[in-house]
């Protein structure tokens, strides 16, 4: 990130015209300047880079492919499991139904 740009001279030249003294001007202009850098020094540490923020996008957007990838899987054995349990009931359905037809039939 770029610093932010400060003339300190000019703001000098400035406080001179205003009734400071040159040193006087020279001191406030440099620490001016001190206090906008560590400023935007600060900025740069508190907020994320361009590179930093599509680097998290991506560890995301691979996350979610995992987790799709994940819940199809899921899915896809929740309705194999659902089949087997119905073809299963069915059978069995069948099965009691001949067994009754057979002992209601008489001998």
């Amino acid at each position: 990130m770029a610093a932010i740009p400060f003339d300190t001279l000019k703001m000098a030249e400035r406080l001179e015209r205003a009734g400071f003294s040159l040193e006087q001007a020279k001191v406030q202009a440099a620490m001016l300047a001190e206090i906008i850098s560590a400023e935007d020094a600060s900025i740069v540490e508190r907020f994320s880079s361009k590179h930093d923020v599509l680097r998290e996008l991506t560890e995301i957007r691979s996350s979610i492919e995992k987790l799709d990838a994940k819940i199809d899987r899921t899915v896809s054995e929740a309705k194999a499991e659902l089949v087997r349990w119905v073809v299963g009931v069915g059978l069995l359905q069948m099965a009691l139904i001949a067994g009754l037809v057979l002992k209601l039939l008489p001998a």
